[in-house]
């Protein structure tokens, strides 16, 4: 019973890493296609300074991203 409660809580894990995996990867693809279409524009776009400019949108924007995020991972979970 143990074993099969161990192995029940590993495949859970393992699952939940590779969902985190793949929100991960997505994020990180969403983040390259950005800053490629703002090289492709040719704007000077600094993200530091933007932030340090605009932190409250700065703030929004992450909890945006995290919101996407976390509806993509419910979605392939």
């Amino acid at each position: 019973m143990e074993e099969t409660a161990n192995s029940t809580v590993r495949n859970a894990m393992d699952q939940g890493r590779q969902a985190a995996d793949k929100a991960a990867q997505a994020v990180k693809d969403g983040y390259d296609a950005a800053q490629q279409f703002v090289k492709d524009q040719g704007a000077d776009f600094d993200l530091r300074e933007f932030v340090r400019r605009e932190p409250w949108l700065a703030i929004a924007a992450a909890f945006a991203v995290g919101y996407v995020a976390a509806q993509i991972v419910r979605r392939v979970s």
